[in-house]
């Protein structure tokens, strides 16, 4: 039944099956010489795939620019409603398929492995396409149609999309759905910019606090002693992980929990996804976990005993254990700073131990701690509910769309 599962109770009719070229110009993106791009901002700027991931597009990564283009390169300028789609990915995952709609971004030149669909019907909505290359049911063809090329390469061909039958109803419809989703949408962009903002205040007031232009006062209002300068090894220890053997680690959720590195730090906590029976390393809670190999400079709290591997210390601090976290956050330019001297960025444990902190008395490290940590349950507020409209869009597609 070409019908969706959610629907606006006014729309009735069949969603009728068309392929994507009946009423879409679909075509690649043209192949500019690296020759002739420039590394600094000029009148063009080239959209490669690295440009375009998780359906979002960034300007800033690894920008490529052109001052003249010529009358054959002109097709290839993006206009305003333009979709743009990456075609190429690593076989057997789906890390291509990304899709971005061209907002109010000028002057933008399309490269090729990504391919741009331009509506030639006026019976059919843009806004509504956007949504559809999201949708499942286009992704699922997208991915049965990838192919194997160069190496671990995984290609998909502008000749295959054209020829996709996707479900669309009329274009009432069309505008409805696309204008509810577009609201879901503005919700997570509002989010996301708050959270942005957060994190740029945040990283103000570490800023103000660790170089002492803001500071607090005891309960007569008067200032506290003045900070001694200690190096991070004279108020904690440090445990530098070690990754156990591969015949003790699990998914089974037998033994320790397992980190590897920072992969598992996108949360609050991080993210258990092995276990270990024989650990060699240990974190306790509460101690400050920091990442020591490509990239340096991650940290997470442990919430529960974990088993470390190499790419991991585990830092227990003798003073406030959230100050300490705190601090060290402010402080990680001097570890960056001595990874980026090695071929492969890592530190060791003397790089850590040799980090240099300014400690305050007890009581206002603590008044410190609970500053910042309430200024983060906002900011981690503000994600979860990011998270939350993330996937009542995830629910949407999947139920509005056949």
């Amino acid at each position: 039944m070409n019908v969706p599962k959610l629907r606006f109770k006014e729309f009735t009719d069949k969603w009728q099956k068309v392929p994507l070229n009946l009423f879409t110009n679909i075509y690649g993106g043209y192949a500019f010489k690296s020759e002739n791009l420039l590394n600094y901002k000029a009148k063009y700027q080239v959209i490669k795939m690295g440009n375009v991931n998780n359906n979002t597009l960034n300007l800033e990564k690894n920008p490529s620019y052109l001052n003249t283009i010529s009358q054959k390169e002109l097709p290839y300028l993006l206009e305003k409603n333009d979709i743009i789609l990456t075609l190429t990915g690593t076989f057997g995952k789906k890390d291509f398929g990304y899709s971005y709609q061209i907002k109010n971004e000028t002057n933008l030149l399309l490269n090729q492995r990504l391919a741009v669909f331009k509506i030639t019907n006026s019976n059919y909505s843009a806004n509504f396409l956007k949504y559809i290359l999201l949708n499942n049911t286009f992704l699922n063809k997208f991915f049965r149609f990838s192919v194997g090329g160069t190496g671990n390469q995984a290609n998909v061909s502008i000749q295959d999309i054209k020829s996709f039958k996707i479900p669309f109803p009329k274009l009432e419809e069309q505008n409805k759905i696309a204008n509810f989703l577009t609201t879901v949408d503005k919700k997570i962009t509002n989010l996301e910019n708050t959270i942005t903002s957060l994190e740029n205040q945040k990283k103000g007031l570490l800023q103000q606090i660790f170089s002492q232009k803001l500071r607090f006062k005891d309960e007569n209002g008067n200032n506290y002693p003045n900070w001694e300068k200690k190096k991070l090894e004279d108020i904690s220890n440090i445990t530098m992980g070690q990754s156990p053997d591969s015949d003790f680690v699990n998914t089974e959720k037998i033994g320790t929990p397992f980190l590897q590195g920072n992969a598992e730090f996108t949360n609050k906590y991080p993210i258990e996804k092995y276990w270990c029976t024989k650990p060699q390393k240990i974190a306790n809670p509460t101690d400050i976990l920091l990442s020591v190999r490509a990239p340096v400079g991650a940290i997470n709290i442990a919430n529960k005993k974990f088993c470390i591997g190499r790419g991991l210390s585990a830092i227990s601090f003798n003073c406030n254990k959230l100050f300490g976290k705190y601090n060290l956050e402010f402080n990680l330019f001097q570890l960056i700073k001595k990874s980026q001297g090695s071929t492969f960025s890592s530190i060791n444990k003397k790089d850590i131990s040799e980090v240099i902190l300014f400690i305050p008395c007890l009581e206002e490290q603590t008044k410190i701690a609970d500053f910042l940590s309430a200024f983060d349950r906002k900011l981690e507020n503000q994600k979860a509910q990011l998270e939350h409209w993330k996937q009542i869009k995830k629910g949407l597609l999947q139920q509005m769309f056949v």
